[in-house]
């Protein structure tokens, strides 16, 4: 079967989007062939379908049905792309995307190489502190909760040995992952302001230490801006780069979240699946 696609690199989180048209049903088999390092290779595999709203530009329906930021600026930026957007040139393209229950507005910018891109992003359904049993041991989360995914994040001293397989085994729990699409666990040391994203895709059962994750970081924003109840602007450090994040408090609740990073669009070609 051929398979067109569109690869990108936001922050490192390298992403096929599959442009031509397939049924729903094939969507975690093709991802799953065309991850493979033995194939196109990347982290994660988004579909782009027509929108149902005759607003959106287009859809983005992610491997599982899970809502992915990096993906969606991708997708915007490939939207700029094709409409040939000239560096210094800014662009706002709305898109449905899977794990969204509204439109999402992406602003991008041209620029030289690549495409600056501040997504705005869903809102968390619930944001709350819970001690997760690992092994005997009781570790401090904040779990952060949308439609479709969920997040937990763990502070540590440092990325070692002994942190990766406490998220490794955290990201699965039942106390964090409750029926949804995909969970993540988000290693952060504050002294650094930085994070090792873990996400995790039940219906494939793939495990993923990604070079950046942006609703990874969207819920890292939300985090702090819970913990002291007020905006928050944050460069977030993260293997593949820096995402920026900003949450806006109003009267004791969050009201906006959005994060900002660079894509590029790295190939663009036939896959045989």
């Amino acid at each position: 079967m051929e398979v067109k696609f569109i690869k990108t690199n936001p922050t490192q989180n390298m992403t096929i989007l599959v442009e031509s048209l397939h049924t729903r049903e094939m969507y975690n088999r093709m991802a799953s062939s065309m991850m493979a390092y033995d194939h196109v290779f990347a982290e994660q595999v988004g579909f782009i379908e027509s929108s149902e709203s005759a607003t959106a530009w287009a859809r983005l329906q992610m491997m599982a049905g899970e809502f992915c930021g990096n993906a969606t600026m991708s997708l915007a930026a490939v939207m700029a792309w094709k409409k040939n957007l000239q560096p210094g040139n800014r662009l706002e393209v709305p898109l449905e995307v899977s794990g969204a229950n509204e439109l999402l507005l992406c602003e991008v910018t041209a620029q030289q190489t690549g495409y600056l891109c501040k997504l705005d992003m869903p809102l968390p359904l619930s944001i709350h502190k819970k001690t997760i049993n690992c092994r005997d041991v009781h570790v401090p989360t904040t779990i952060i909760r949308y439609p479709g995914i969920v997040h937990a994040v763990v502070h540590v001293p440092n990325f070692d040995s002994y942190s990766r397989e406490m998220a490794q085994i955290i990201v699965k729990s039942p106390e964090l992952l409750q029926g949804e699409a995909a969970s993540g666990v988000m290693l952060y040391r504050r002294q650094s302001n930085e994070i090792e994203p873990l996400v995790y895709i039940p219906d494939t059962d793939t495990m993923i230490w990604e070079r950046g994750c942006g609703s990874g970081t969207a819920s890292l924003g939300a985090c702090v801006a819970n913990e002291i109840q007020r905006d928050i602007h944050m460069e977030i450090k993260q293997p593949g780069g820096m995402i920026e994040v900003w949450a806006q408090y109003q009267e004791d609740q969050m009201t906006g979240l959005a994060i900002q990073g660079h894509v590029d669009i790295s190939a663009v070609g036939t896959a045989f699946v």
